[in-house]
């Protein structure tokens, strides 16, 4: 089961600036590997006989991606208005 991504930024309220940046990453390492494998037609693998699906982890990993740069966006004015 996934979180919602509302939920997903409450769990990064806390974290630097520079950790949202290493998370931002990493959603758009597993985003491009899902696209990948899906333009090569590859479905195989152990991944797609678990839920949710491939497809289901990268539609959510769109979402939190969407919401995790809204947050950067405010979370990096808010330090540079605090200088």
């Amino acid at each position: 089961m996934m979180i919602s991504p509302d939920y997903y930024i409450e769990q990064l309220k806390d974290r630097p600036y520079s950790e949202l940046i290493e998370e931002r990453d990493q959603l758009i390492l597993s985003i491009r590997e899902f696209e990948e494998a899906e333009k090569a037609g590859d479905r195989s693998g152990d991944a797609w006989m678990i839920m949710p699906s491939p497809g289901t982890r990268y539609q959510m990993n769109l979402e939190y991606l969407s919401r995790l740069c809204a947050y950067m966006r405010e979370k990096y004015r808010e330090e540079e208005d605090a200088e």
